[in-house]
């Protein structure tokens, strides 16, 4: 079963809303985490410390890359969240992000939670290796 967690905005324009963040399917994930990683090779973030990279440290290398290059893969991460309205989860896709949000922070928590949710090994002392 994929891990979920519900987010609720606390302040702000979008405060009093709440979002369901879900977990990427396994082989999304491995794709998502993949082109991540020829993305921070091409740009020199030296792969060589993946095996003992934190979250902090996959976000500094993430801040090195150019933003055409890590749009989609930071839109994916929206893809993993719904909005919760009056009981029923609407996805957070395409266009649908800015008939929801209003706030610029929302989307960046969101992403945030969306990364800790599928990455969360990295802050539980884990690591992109198998040993």
């Amino acid at each position: 079963m994929r891990k979920e967690v519900e987010i609720k905005i606390e302040a702000g324009r979008d405060a009093g809303k709440v979002f369901k963040v879900e977990e990427m399917p396994a082989v999304q994930m491995d794709r998502w985490i993949t082109r991540a990683l020829c993305m921070l090779g091409r740009s020199g973030s030296g792969l060589s410390m993946i095996g003992g990279m934190t979250m902090e440290d996959l976000l500094s290398a993430f801040s090195k890359l150019d933003f055409k290059d890590s749009e989609p893969l930071l839109d994916e991460l929206l893809s993993c969240c719904s909005f919760k309205k009056d009981g029923t989860l609407v996805k957070m896709t395409g266009s649908m992000v800015d008939s929801v949000v209003e706030d610029w922070t929302t989307i960046f928590k969101l992403r945030i939670e969306a990364l800790k949710l599928n990455l969360g090994f990295l802050e539980e002392g884990g690591d992109l290796t198998s040993k």
